[in-house]
């Protein structure tokens, strides 16, 4: 573990604090998590239904436009818009977070495994990769989905289950790089059996790649839990989700433009910052970007 750490401070977060575009991504996602946290202290209930509202002397009906009471405009049922899209963003990251996370465990795990041990173990788990790769991915989560039933932690298993191949390639060439060098054989010849090679001299060593894994899998994670309950495989009501609002906005696209508008908005900026932020941290732990910089810096 202190090695661990000590690979994880070695990364020029300096050179990260100073990028503007991964910085902005920071801001914005902490801002995003922050008004997700404190949703139920700052939103009205999601859940509200409001079937007639006067206006100017007139009885109007749901979907209403954006207003100072609504500032996103309200569904078809006049539930608050912009009162969903905060629940729903709260879901986006969860679901984006712990799919992401479950996902890099499994991978590295089978990643180390596959990297480090005999050819036949390799070999078997690669095979069970490739089987895994095959699969489109978004079919593959919607049969999981069916089969145990859709909602928040099937949703995550589902995305999960086919998420962790690529981590797993990615991993397994990091260490197959790593085994050979020197600082590994010395601490085999010392006696170091094969997990705690694995854990106290690969595994470190193979941390800057995982961790702009993680980020940038969190993206693709929130995006495939957009797309399933887009589809209604997804997160089922009452709990709102970014792709189900998108989806029920969806046929009032042309009277209610707000509607799928607002939350298809919120989704694409939540989604391009956390990628911002990860393009910052392949500039981190990139050691041919940090010797450019270093370069540079004597050159001055």
């Amino acid at each position: 573990m202190r090695l661990s750490i000590r690979a994880f401070a070695t990364f020029d977060w300096r050179r990260f604090g100073q990028a503007h575009l991964p910085m902005v991504g920071v801001g914005v996602i902490l801002f995003l998590m922050l008004l997700a946290a404190l949703a139920p202290f700052i939103v009205s209930d999601p859940t509200q239904i409001e079937m007639r509202r006067e206006v100017n002397g007139e009885t109007v009906m749901p979907p209403y436009p954006p207003s100072q009471h609504n500032l996103f405009g309200t569904d078809q049922l006049g539930r608050d818009i912009f009162a969903r899209v905060v629940y729903g963003l709260r879901t986006s990251l969860i679901v984006g977070i712990l799919v992401r996370g479950l996902s890099m465990v499994a991978g590295t795990l089978l990643g180390l495994i596959s990297g480090f041990f005999p050819r036949i173990v390799d070999d078997i788990i690669m095979r069970l990769t490739d089987i895994m790769l095959a699969f489109p991915v978004i079919l593959l989560a919607m049969t999981v989905t069916a089969v145990l039933g859709p909602g928040l932690v099937t949703v995550c298993l589902a995305l999960a289950l086919v998420a962790w191949p690529d981590v797993a390639r990615l991993v397994r060439g990091q260490v197959l790089a790593i085994k050979d060098q020197t600082y590994v054989e010395a601490a085999r010849s010392v006696g170091a059996g094969n997990w705690r090679l694995l854990l106290r001299h690969v595994l470190p060593n193979c941390m800057g790649p995982i961790i702009v894994a993680f980020s940038m899998g969190i993206p693709g994670a929130i995006m495939y839990e957009a797309g399933l309950s887009f589809f209604g495989f997804g997160i089922q009501p009452p709990t709102p989700s970014l792709g189900s609002i998108i989806s029920d906005g969806r046929g009032y696209i042309t009277v209610a433009p707000w509607y799928p508008g607002f939350p298809g908005l919120v989704l694409t900026l939540l989604v391009l910052c956390v990628n911002l932020v990860g393009d910052g941290l392949i500039d981190v732990t990139s050691p041919r970007a940090a010797r450019g910089e270093r370069n540079r810096r004597s050159a001055d």
